[in-house]
């Protein structure tokens, strides 16, 4: 075997490892996740959900900027110091990270704990969000704090402990915390968003430091490390913008609808949201893992090895990611329903158009990880920003005539327009467009299995107990029909004989 395989197959090994602990972690999260979601929305209504909801956007805008974008920088300069075992730079960029975001945290909660009146009353015209916003701020400074521990950790491959402390412990204890609370008789959802939030700070903290020993040992301010510092700013910074621009875009449909219409529409609008974040899951079972990896090996100067390695990520994406989509896209009522009731039945066919923009942006994710591989931070930003205006003024012509729906379909538009930009570039400035020629055959699979989900629908009374019946018998025959068509090849085999056994399950 040659060195090119032998790295390729050691990191299809890495990820096929990492993803089966991630996919754990996930189910338990977003498990987790949405159980919260429904506490609030059922249990307070959707006005508090929707109160919830833009108290979530605003202090992630706060977070945005006093985060400069550092924590993206500290995982790729983190990769590429280690491939070249310089572990004094690594030490200064933490050192000097740390000291600006505890002044930058602490005074962008500051500043949202007094703006918080202006902000409610100014932009919503609801006074009950202000006791969120206050409460919230103070969340500030150990989450821009503990996104950084969390760096540390992906940045040396921990990806058993971050999966952990970012998927599951959060949403754990927020949960925890809220089902309490409420039994106590207590309007919580701010305080359980808040012990939520600490708790990451914390344990991230202690196991950056437990996990990756001497990474905070204070060294020599030389020429040396300050250049390299100015060098990771230099890359980190329009991660800022990218950041702040990448949060336009994705909640410009919840805060127009906030201003346009109300809250409640907000609450509505964010039943669909979650679910359609689902289709994201494919790609974040590899996604801790996956930039690292390529990183490192881009370092070395193994090209081929991240071309196989980016090609084989997209396959595996695109075969997980298209069962989901098309389930979603028949069955929307369904999934809000048993979520979230009958009330937020209104936001079925938002549903279905944020779960097509779903699929093009986790289809393209692989596409954008390469370019920031490639040191393209400013291009990426650029992407995103050409995509927000879009989604902006798509949002203002939509939203007036059709509501949350209209929200959804300039989602959807905008999002197929960045995953656009991001295959294009990505094949311009790289040569690699992460796809292979039998994920062809794999679409004509979907389709025909599609086909025969849509009559069978026709013919029963869709409930939960149909729906399970109906996506087992989909998964069946497109699972069956892979098989049978040879759309595997011997790197999916070598993945599916290791996740096998990472289950205890043996096979020659």
């Amino acid at each position: 075997m040659s060195d090119g395989n032998m790295e390729v197959n050691q990191g299809l090994k890495l990820l096929a490892k990492s993803s089966f602990v991630v996919s754990i972690t996930l189910i338990i999260s977003k498990v987790l996740l949405y159980l919260y979601r429904i506490v609030i929305a059922r249990k307070f209504g959707p006005e508090i959900y929707g109160l919830f909801t833009l108290s979530v956007v605003i202090v992630s805008w706060f977070r945005l900027f006093s985060g400069l974008g550092i924590k993206d920088g500290v995982i790729r300069f983190i990769s590429l110091f280690r491939a070249k075992n310089e572990k004094e730079k690594i030490q200064y960029i933490l050192k000097k990270s740390l000291i600006i975001l505890i002044f930058t945290s602490i005074l962008a909660g500051i500043l949202l704990f007094v703006l918080s009146d202006f902000i409610a009353i100014r932009f919503f015209s609801n006074s009950k969000l202000i006791p969120f916003l206050k409460i919230f701020s103070v969340t500030l400074p150990f989450t821009v704090l503990g996104a950084i521990f969390l760096s540390i950790i992906r940045g040396f491959e921990k990806i058993s402990w971050f999966a952990f402390i970012s998927e599951v412990l959060g949403n754990f204890i927020q949960l925890i915390i809220l089902i309490l609370l409420v039994f106590l008789g207590s309007n919580s959802v701010p305080i359980s968003y808040l012990i939520g939030t600490f708790s990451i700070f914390i344990v991230a903290y202690f196991v950056s430091r437990l996990s990756v020993p001497n990474i905070f040992v204070p060294n020599k301010n030389s020429e040396k490390n300050k250049k390299t510092f100015k060098e990771m700013f230099s890359y980190s910074w329009p991660f800022l913008f990218y950041s702040v621009i990448n949060f336009i875009f994705y909640w410009t449909d919840s805060f127009m609808i906030g201003i346009i219409e109300n809250a409640e529409s907000v609450g509505f609008y964010n039943a669909a949201v979650p679910i359609a974040m689902l289709i994201y899951l494919p790609f974040s079972l590899f996604a801790q893992l996956f930039f690292p990896l390529v990183t490192k090996e881009f370092s070395k100067g193994n090209m081929e090895t991240v071309k196989q390695l980016s090609q084989q990520v997209g396959k595996w994406i695109f075969m997980i990611v298209m069962p989901i989509f098309v389930i979603f896209m028949i069955f929307p009522g369904v999934f809000i329903n048993l979520l979230f009731g009958a009330e937020y039945l209104v936001a079925e066919n938002s549903l279905r158009f944020l779960s097509i923009g779903a699929l093009f942006i986790t289809l393209s994710a692989v596409s954008q990880e390469l370019l920031s591989m490639k040191g393209k931070s400013k291009l990426i930003l650029f992407d995103i920003i050409c995509a927000t205006i879009i989604n902006i003024i798509l949002n203002a012509v939509f939203i007036p005539p059709y509501g949350i729906n209209g929200a959804a379909f300039a989602t959807m538009l905008s999002s197929i327009v960045l995953s656009a930009l991001l295959f294009i570039q990505s094949y311009k400035i790289i040569s690699i467009i992460p796809l292979r020629r039998k994920m062809l055959g794999i679409t004509l699979i979907v389709i025909v299995s599609t086909i025969l989900l849509l009559v069978i629908r026709q013919l029963v009374e869709i409930n939960l107990l149909t729906l399970i019946l109906c996506s087992i018998f989909f998964l069946a025959i497109y699972i069956l029909l892979i098989l049978l068509t040879n759309c595997l090849d011997k790197n999916d085999w070598y993945i599916l004989k290791t996740f096998l056994g990472r289950l205890g399950i043996k096979k020659n």
